[in-house]
């Protein structure tokens, strides 16, 4: 089932997953959508929990706007979607990691748990023109999504779940793609991060060229109080399709 939530006049999608007692909250990453979550959702216990699976604007059956592509826009969808199906464990994936942190820091009464999988940071990223430039080029290429995809990734994936991460890559707004990596990516909050005080789950791949482990431990767990880190072997940047049964045991065990 597809619902919509209005946040500020932007329309977001979210598509429900189950009917448990328990819920969840799932935040996708850079030029991805709510599909990202679909083998993790599949593989969780519907009689035991609820998924609500955003798209962030910009991407999937979200609106489009031209503006709010950037921390505080995402993070504003965030808390839209949070107040329509909260209390909730939030699980968040690579940009969305980078969000859900900043929305953690804020202690919204209706966040239960925090779970962040292969997550951006809380400090800037500095801006490279060459990524930026291969960026340019691969917008609205197969050929060079699948292959940026690919690239990021250490498992094989089934071709129909490639195809999937694809077509949300290829359907994501304009706005979306370089409004993030020109100004999401480069917000800078690590002096907040104490502020979080919820259960925090982080898991990252171990052969992650985006989010490597080193720096996700340094950058995120370290800096959160109490925070549990889980390395996974073999594993790159797409956890939530590489290693789904791993991301759903790990999401059932912190509910």
């Amino acid at each position: 089932m597809i619902r919509f939530v209005d946040n500020g006049g932007v329309t977001l999608a979210l598509e429900v997953r189950g009917h448990g007692p328990r819920t969840f909250l799932f935040a996708h990453g850079w030029i991805s959508g709510r599909r990202m979550w679909y083998d993790v959702a599949d593989r969780l216990d519907g009689t035991r929990f609820t998924s609500h699976l955003l798209d962030f604007r910009g991407a999937g059956l979200s609106d489009r706007p031209l503006e709010g592509h950037d921390l505080e826009g995402y993070a504003s969808d965030l808390r839209a979607a949070l107040d329509a199906v909260g209390p909730a464990v939030v699980v968040a994936h690579s940009m969305g990691g980078k969000i859900a942190q900043y929305v953690a820091t804020e202690r919204p009464a209706n966040l239960e748990r925090l779970v962040l999988i292969a997550p951006g940071t809380a400090r800037a990223y500095a801006m490279n023109a060459k990524h930026r430039a291969l960026a340019e080029a691969a917008f609205g290429s197969r050929e060079r999504i699948e292959r940026f995809q690919r690239a990021a990734m250490v498992r094989e994936v089934a071709p129909e779940v490639m195809e999937r991460i694809v077509t949300d890559a290829l359907i994501s707004q304009r706005e979306a793609w370089f409004g993030w990596y020109d100004k999401g990516r480069t917000a800078d909050f690590a002096d907040r991060l104490d502020r979080i005080a919820v259960k925090t789950v982080v898991v990252a791949g171990e052969n992650d060229p985006l989010a490597p482990p080193q720096r996700v431990k340094r950058d995120v767990v370290e800096r959160i109080d109490g925070a549990l880190f889980v390395n996974l072997r073999r594993a790159g940047h797409n956890l939530p399709v590489e290693t789904p049964d791993e991301i759903a045991g790990i999401v059932e065990r912190v509910a």
